[in-house]
């Protein structure tokens, strides 16, 4: 939240029976120069800040939930404005965009734009629209009275679209459900991670080429080795709990392997590629330059989709879905979604940030979870999570405290059998169980009962959902 006001609210309407309020948001920050507004919101979780923002004062349980800081994360906002607002439309729309003569009005106003009793100096100049708000009680709206007004610093941002079907399908990224320290005192960064086919096991090598894998029931490590002449690529053989551990660019070399049901290593033919689908039938080569090579072995690709003409750009992480249909590759800044039988480019997700480190697909390819670094933004935590249907980044990890550093991971891997997704984040392995939950946080549901235990359920819980809400009008 900036100190700086971006928009003016005004609540025009109100219907608590209805769990209803409609606000007009007027933009009040302009640069005529450049012909530049604030943008007009379009995600609820900018209506859940303003609500939480104007109840300030008041007794009411809203202002028990949350802190200023987990209400200016995209994250925790991401996960939780589903307990409190259900629904949000834009009903109109004034004087956007702005006519010549009105940035000419816009402009002699920027002294004294701010200036307000409850009204702004000439309203029907002002970029605005109106919004209709259902939330999921009552009592979020009994601090709210038609004409009540104020300013916000708060600013809208287009990555929180987060739908209630998205739910039970992406990684819950507030908690990990477990934290794994596979080289615990080692100075060797964790380099790659990898899971078998049927997701039962996590291999993770570092660069001094120490392998060990963990069993994702109980976490216990099933194998902890130092192969000696062995790369730090992982490639699972398809269907079988053999792990392989070769270099990259010598396909004519055996890998070293080691079979996890017979407890031994074990002589297997190559397994070419650098990553592979579900079956094996594509594998692909990468890293060298910008595109990407099908291989079946031997030193010649057997076809290449080239990806662009900068150098500058190369190939970082690739990731298949479980169907084979669909590859994900990152490049550069963006993650090209591909047609492993044709090679045709089926769509293209650009990222936010300087760097793309990972890419790992959800088993039904729609969604990934990306790995990217800002060097402008050194508190950013990630991975982020994008819808692929419409490109649209729908989650982005919560930070924990704003005055540190953020928690980024540098590789990537969604379980094929879409039960979790693991992370590197420095010399750590981070866990995530696939599924928000169902209820809302310990926190917020002592918030909700502790303020009114006798009068209604915890907004948005089962117990609520069976008499009936949400979804009344």
């Amino acid at each position: 939240m900036s100190i700086h006001p971006f928009y003016g609210v005004r609540v025009l309407d109100l219907q608590p029976d209805r769990r209803r309020v409609r606000f007009r948001v007027f933009v009040v920050d302009y640069d005529v120069g450049r012909r530049w507004h604030a943008e007009l919101p379009t995600d609820p979780g900018f209506f859940m800040q303003l609500l939480w923002e104007s109840a300030e004062g008041h007794k009411g349980p809203l202002r028990r939930v949350g802190t200023w800081q987990e209400l200016d994360d995209d994250g925790w906002l991401a996960v939780n404005t589903r307990w409190f607002v259900e629904g949000l439309e834009r009903v109109a729309v004034h004087n956007h965009p702005p006519s010549d003569e009105d940035w000419e009005h816009i402009n002699a106003l920027q002294g004294r734009m701010r200036e307000r009793d409850d009204a702004w100096p000439d309203e029907d100049r002002l970029v605005r629209a109106d919004y209709e708000v259902r939330v999921t009680d009552p009592r979020w709206l009994e601090h709210l009275a038609p004409g009540l007004s104020w300013q916000s610093g708060y600013y809208p941002d287009h990555t929180r679209q987060l739908r209630a079907e998205d739910a039970p399908h992406i990684p819950d990224l507030t908690v990990p459900e477990a934290v794994l320290t596979p080289f615990a005192g080692s100075e060797s960064s964790v380099v790659a991670l990898a899971f078998s086919d049927d997701g039962r096991y996590l291999a993770v090598t570092n660069e001094d080429g120490e392998l060990a894998v963990h069993d994702t029931n109980d976490r216990s490590e099933r194998l902890h080795a130092e192969p000696e002449s062995a790369g730090r690529d992982i490639m699972w053989v398809p269907g079988r709990h053999v792990v392989t551990l070769k270099e990259d660019e010598y396909d004519d070399l055996l890998p070293w392997a080691y079979d996890l049901d017979a407890d031994t290593e074990i002589d297997i033919p190559v397994e070419p590629g650098r990553a592979r689908s579900r079956t094996g039938r594509f594998r692909v080569e990468y890293g060298g330059g910008d595109r990407i090579d099908f291989v079946s072995g031997g030193s010649t690709p057997d076809r290449t989709v080239p990806l662009g003409d900068e150098p500058s750009r190369h190939v970082t992480s690739v990731a298949f879905s479980a169907d084979e249909t669909r590859m994900f590759v990152a490049h550069g800044l963006q993650v090209r979604v591909i047609e492993p039988d044709t090679g045709r480019i089926l769509n293209t997700l650009t990222v936010p940030g300087s760097w793309l480190d990972s890419v790992a697909a959800s088993p039904d390819g729609a969604y990934l979870a990306v790995a990217t670094r800002d060097w402008n933004d050194e508190r950013k935590c990630t991975p982020d999570i994008y819808r692929v249907a419409d490109r649209q980044l729908i989650l982005r990890r919560p930070g924990k405290d704003h005055t540190e550093p953020g928690l980024g991971a540098q590789a990537l891997a969604w379980s094929p059998d879409g039960a979790r997704l693991a992370a590197v984040v420095e010399d750590e392995i981070h866990l995530f169980r696939v599924g928000l939950p169902a209820e809302p946080a310990t926190t917020l549901r002592l918030a909700f009962t502790q303020f009114d235990a006798a009068t209604s359920p915890v907004p948005g819980s089962r117990a609520e959902q069976g008499q009936g809400r949400p979804g009344g009008g």
